[in-house]
C-alpha cells in the first residue's frame, strides 16, 4: 500500500512540476549580445571563430552583416596602408569597400569582376582592379 501512494505522489509531483515549471525556471539573459559594445562582439565572434575552426574570412563576413567592419579593422588592423585614397566598390555585393580590402579576403571575385565586359563602366574600380592583377603577376615572375 505504501508503494503506491508514493507512487503516486511520485505522479503527482512530476505533473505538477512540468504544468508549473515554466513559471519556476531560471531566467536566461535573452538577447544578451545585444547589451555587448562593438569591440566585444567582435571579440566574441573572434573567439567563437577560433572555437569553431573557421577561416578568418567568416569573420570579416559576420562583420560585415553586423556592421562591425570599422571595429574589425580597428581591432585587427587590417585596413591597407593609405586607404583613405583607395579606392571604394561602388556597385555590387562589395559597395563601400576597399578593392584592396577585398583583394585580400576575396580574391575570386575580384579575378572574375576584371573578366566581366561591363567593369569598364566602373573607371576607378577598373583600374585597381587591373593594377592589382598586375602587381600580382610581376610577383608571381
Amino acid at each position: 500500500m505504501r508503494a503506491i501512494a508514493i507512487f503516486f505522489l511520485n505522479v503527482l509531483q512530476n505533473t505538477l512540476g512540468m504544468a508549473f515549471g515554466w513559471l519556476f525556471k531560471p531566467k536566461t539573459k535573452q538577447n544578451s549580445c545585444k547589451a555587448l559594445s562593438d569591440v566585444e562582439k567582435v571579440k566574441y565572434l573572434e573567439k567563437r571563430r577560433q572555437y569553431k575552426g573557421y577561416k578568418k574570412q567568416w569573420l570579416y563576413y559576420r562583420c560585415r552583416e553586423e556592421g562591425l567592419l570599422e571595429t574589425y579593422h580597428k581591432l585587427f588592423d587590417t585596413e591597407v596602408e593609405g586607404q583613405d585614397s583607395g579606392t571604394k566598390f561602388s556597385f555590387g555585393k562589395y559597395r563601400g569597400e576597399y578593392v584592396e580590402a577585398i583583394w585580400e579576403f576575396d580574391k575570386k571575385y575580384v579575378n572574375w569582376l576584371s573578366q566581366q565586359d561591363w567593369l569598364a563602366q566602373y573607371l576607378d574600380e577598373s583600374d585597381m582592379i587591373h593594377e592589382l592583377l598586375h602587381l600580382e603577376e610581376e610577383n608571381q615572375n
